[in-house]
């Protein structure tokens, strides 16, 4: 059992690794988009996308150890809360993924906090891309060869 709780705590400190950089990606990426950075943005989407798929892989593993570890303590998952799970961990065992699971809630918050500053950045920054096109789209006789506009909407 103390091999599954050590691999358990270890899992969750991956997790709070991970999301503290999924925090830093987001504002990275923000600022690459206030700067108009596009390689710098592809760059940054692409590496949230594999830091989500990370944190996937490490919630099912989680979920996996936390099964073996219930049913290690007798435990129905079903039925089983967070705390009596917790409980039957040693003390320094409780203490640790206690503050763990506090920053854990801590930097999820401010993930959901920064993903919806970009979500909103995004969308204003689409509403902007759309007047700009209709306004080009407009004028296309005028900056375009006769006849062929050379904007296109999407």
């Amino acid at each position: 059992m103390e091999s599954e709780i050590r691999r358990y705590t270890e899992l969750v400190k991956k997790r709070l690794a991970s999301l503290r950089l999924m925090a830093r990606e987001l504002r990275e990426c923000r600022d690459s988009f206030i700067k108009m950075d596009l390689e710098s943005i592809r760059r940054h989407v692409s590496y949230q996308g594999s830091l989500c798929s990370e944190i996937q892989a490490l919630d099912d593993e989680l979920k996996t150890v936390k099964c073996q570890l219930a049913v290690g303590f007798g435990l129905d998952l079903r039925t089983m809360s967070d705390d009596a799970f917790h409980e039957r961990f040693d003390a320094e065992s409780r203490a640790q993924l206690h503050q763990l699971l506090d920053d854990l809630a801590d930097t999820r918050d401010s993930v959901r906090r920064l993903k919806r500053i970009y979500a909103g950045m995004l969308k204003r920054s689409r509403h902007t891309i759309d007047i700009l096109l209709n306004t080009m789209a407009s004028y296309a006789g005028v900056y375009g060869p006769p006849g062929r506009s050379v904007w296109r909407m999407p």
